[in-house]
Formats: structure tokens, C-alpha cells, sequence
């Protein structure tokens, strides 16, 4: 397996930094990531977040990541907010009768006299599980932010920049989200961190971490640029939507969690792919494997893109990839093995090919070749002219789904 050693630069050595974005519920994507970097062997020297990632923050830094998950993993609503986890299944849901909408306007009445979401019971969820002590002790760095509601200053906070004893109380007013009541510290009120940056990577910047990797959620909020030209920032999206960020579902807790940790190994292993996780290959081997279709096939995958009247060995790489490629919105420095990977991935994703586990690439094509796989546009045996009146008539979804099966037809094997 890929791992990483501590990095240096002229003798002196430093560990990776990694920046957790806000984004509620979507934070169980966090852990899977950090799952993937403990298991491949990196050196994580400093954490920092925002809101949610403030929290899972404080959760890695303190050396409780086990727990953590197992927390995401049995999470409740009612745990942290002051609500009925089956009122707030269906206020999440937009499911509700006219009995449920009376009582969730009871909810919401309160909230609003409150002037916020009241965020007690998430102080006490946080004091099961925050060990203040451990973190402050921990070899590895912790920052926040937050905002102070006096002239709406930002706070970027270390842990030692946090007087002993508040920890937690920081750490829930850089989770104060909008619609939550500011949090209220000595004579001060704060509110969530992402108002000012919702992806703290200056933090550890500033603390000289020069390889950074941004976990990221897209959860709504404002993001700093990178004010340090020598610091390597590697992001880590998503591959699909996490879901709302209220949205405290199992299925798709669980589900974020497993997208976390196989978005991270394609990251930190380069697997290719977007949606699926593909072991890469030598391009100039893939480029060889391509002369294994048939001049009838690169002369049917020019047909589905309007190409003809070119030489078949030429056609195929100098005209109908690049045409692919364009199609699938891949910029226009993709090599061969981005654009035949990505075809592949719309065959695989409309058979419902399992997403989470690795592939080598000639297993890829042998799933998507046993599966159910949509008609060509024309058989052995049809005219040219029906032929043309049907690949006239497909939707341009459906030419790079028939390009993809005759490519997976005609390779065998990589």
C-alpha cells in the first residue's frame, strides 16, 4: 500500500496538515477521509475546522477517531438537538400531517422566542465526549474559528490561544450555524466560524505546514484564499452530493462515511476515476490495448460523433477521443485513460456497478461487459441507412453509453 513519510525540505522535517470544512451532517464525510490517510500509514501533525469539522476536529486531535466514527455511525438527532428524532425526520422529509405540522409550529415558535435553536444539549452531548485535558496535551496542533458578534470579528483560534476550561464552549460557537442561538462566552457572542471561513487552511499555514490537504463538504459559507505561495493545498471533494446538511439519516450517514474513505484512497493512491475507484495504468500500454478494436468498430464510434472519412488509426485518437472527452466535460489536458475511464464510469453508474471497492481496470471492463448493457446503434446485419436514421435519433447520453459498449467490447484486456 501507498503510505507517506513525514516530508522534508532542506533536512527539516514536518507532517501533513488537514482542514476540515463545515458543513453539518455532511461532517461524517471527514471521518471516512481521515480513515483513509491513518490506514495508508500518514503522519497527521495538526488539524484544524469549522463548526462540524471543528468538532471532528477536536475528536481526531484528542485520539478518540474510533469513537468518533462509532458516534457518526449511532448518531440521533435528539442527542443534540432539542427535538423529537421522529418530528425531526419528517420536518427533514417535508413529511407531516396536520397534527405533526401543529406541533413542529409549537417547535418552531419556541425556537424563534429563543431567538435561535437552543444548543444545550448538544453542550451536553460534547461533554460525553470532549476531553478537553487530552487535547491540550495532544502532539498534534488544533485551531477554530469563529466570529464574535461585537463588530462581527473573526476568531482564528489554536487551542492555546483558548482560555483553559472553554474549549467546548468555543468549539459550539464555531458550530453556532445561523438559526442556532449565538453562543455566549464571558461578555461576547459568537457564531459559527463559516461565516468567515469555512475551510480554515491559513491556520496551519500559518503554524508552517507546507502540505495541506482540505477535506471538503461544499456546505454553504465563505472560504479565505491561501495567502502562502509555498504551501501545497490538495482538496479532497465529494464525488456526489453528501445530502442536506441537516439531514441526519443513517443510510446516508453511513454512505457519506464509506464516500469519505474511498475518496481519500483516490486521492492519496491516484485512482482514476470520478465516481468509481480505478487502479491506473501505464498510458502507453492503454494507448497500445486501443488497437485491439476492429476497423468496424472505430468506424462505428465515429459514426456516433459525426466522424468520418479519416484514416481508422488516426480517427480514434486524434479525432473520436478528444470528441468523447469534450463530451464528458473533461478538460482538454485529459489523457487517453481519463476519457476512456470516464466513458466506462457512465456505462458502469447506468447498470448500478457497486461504487465503494477498487478496481483494476480489466475487471472494470469485464463488470460492465457482463452487465446489462444498452443496444448499439446498429447490429450486425443492419443497413447503412437505418443505421445512420438510428444513431441520428439517440440522445447525446445515449451515444457515449453505445460508444462505452463498443469500447468494452473490443478491448479484452489491458
Amino acid at each position: 500500500m501507498v503510505g507517506a513519510e513525514p516530508c522534508a525540505i532542506m533536512g527539516v522535517m514536518f507532517m501533513i496538515g488537514i482542514a476540515l470544512e463545515g458543513g453539518g451532517a455532511r461532517g461524517a464525510f471527514h471521518m471516512g477521509v481521515v480513515k483513509a490517510f491513518l490506514e495508508e500509514g500518514y503522519e497527521i501533525g495538526g488539524i484544524t475546522g469549522t463548526s462540524i469539522g471543528a468538532l471532528n476536529g477536536a475528536i481526531i486531535v484528542q485520539g478518540s477517531f474510533e469513537e468518533g466514527c462509532r458516534v457518526w455511525e449511532n448518531l440521533t438527532p435528539s442527542e443534540v438537538f432539542d427535538i423529537d428524532d421522529e418530528e425531526y425526520q419528517q420536518l427533514i422529509q417535508r413529511n407531516f400531517d396536520r397534527e405533526t405540522a401543529r406541533r413542529l409550529a409549537g417547535v418552531i415558535g419556541r425556537i424563534i422566542r429563543n431567538r435561535g435553536l437552543d444548543t444545550g444539549k448538544l453542550r451536553q452531548f460534547l461533554q460525553g465526549l470532549i476531553d478537553e485535558e487530552r487535547i491540550r496535551k495532544s502532539p498534534m496542533d488544533f485551531g477554530l474559528v469563529t466570529v464574535s458578534l461585537t463588530g462581527l470579528k473573526p476568531m482564528e483560534l489554536y487551542r492555546e490561544d483558548i482560555p483553559e476550561g472553554k474549549l467546548i464552549d468555543y468549539l459550539i460557537a464555531s458550530a453556532s450555524f445561523p438559526g442556532f442561538k449565538p453562543k455566549e462566552i464571558g461578555k461576547d457572542f459568537y457564531i459559527d466560524g463559516g461565516l468567515y471561513d469555512n475551510c480554515p487552511v491559513n491556520l496551519l499555514a500559518r503554524k508552517g505546514y507546507r502540505e495541506i490537504y482540505a477535506i471538503r463538504t461544499l456546505g454553504p459559507g465563505f472560504h479565505r484564499e491561501v495567502r502562502y505561495p509555498d504551501v501545497k493545498v490538495t482538496h479532497i471533494l465529494p464525488s456526489e452530493s453528501l445530502g442536506r446538511i441537516f439531514d441526519f439519516s443513517r443510510d446516508l450517514i453511513s454512505r457519506n462515511l464509506k464516500m469519505g474513505y474511498y475518496d481519500g484512497l483516490r486521492v492519496i493512491r491516484g485512482l482514476r476515476g470520478k465516481k468509481y475507484y480505478i487502479r491506473p495504468v501505464e498510458e502507453d500500454r492503454l494507448l497500445r490495448t486501443l488497437h485491439q478494436l476492429t476497423d468496424r468498430q472505430v468506424s462505428d464510434l465515429g459514426s456516433l460523433f459525426g466522424i468520418n472519412k479519416v484514416e481508422s488509426g488516426r480517427m480514434l485518437s486524434e479525432k473520436i477521443l478528444p470528441e468523447i472527452g469534450r463530451r464528458l466535460g473533461l478538460k482538454k489536458e485529459a489523457d487517453c485513460q481519463d476519457i476512456i475511464v470516464g466513458l466506462l464510469e457512465r456505462l458502469a453508474e447506468e447498470q448500478g456497478l457497486e461504487k465503494y471497492q477498487i478496481y483494476d481496470l480489466n475487471d472494470f471492463l469485464a463488470a460492465v461487459r457482463t452487465g446489462k448493457l444498452p443496444d448499439t446503434p446498429a447490429a450486425p446485419g443492419v443497413t447503412a441507412s437505418i443505421k445512420n436514421r438510428i444513431t441520428e435519433s439517440l440522445t447525446g447520453k445515449h451515444r457515449l453509453l453505445s460508444a462505452a459498449r463498443i469500447i468494452a467490447e473490443g478491448i479484452k484486456s489491458v
